[in-house]
């Protein structure tokens, strides 16, 4: 359900917003709510991207943050050159994990 909001925008903003509306062929409010949710999604990466590579949240809790899969969070870390705090102890801990649920 969509809720109506009030906001103040700059000129320039706005006339920047009708252009890519005329260029698309929507209306003003289509390029604006496009905006907000790819601007939102960016933050959410920025926020998870920022506790995970400050420790203090795990990689699970970072995609979750991020509204994206595991994968593609750590996809993104390399992108940005975080590394993760993970070492080959811990993968091989999780690799023996893995091993005994499968057999």
């Amino acid at each position: 359900m969509m809720q109506n909001i009030s906001v103040r925008l700059e000129s320039q903003f706005m006339k920047e917003v009708g252009k890519l509306a005329n260029l698309e062929k929507v209306d003003n409010s289509f390029v604006i709510r496009q905006a907000l949710e790819k601007g939102l999604a960016e933050i959410k990466l920025n926020t998870a991207l920022e506790l995970f590579s400050k420790g203090k949240i795990a990689t699970s809790e970072a995609a979750d943050i991020a509204d994206i899969s595991v994968g593609e969070f750590m996809d993104e870390a390399v992108k940005r050159g975080i590394k993760s705090g993970i070492t080959l102890e811990d993968l091989k801990g999780s690799l023996k994990i893995a091993m005994k649920s499968v057999k």
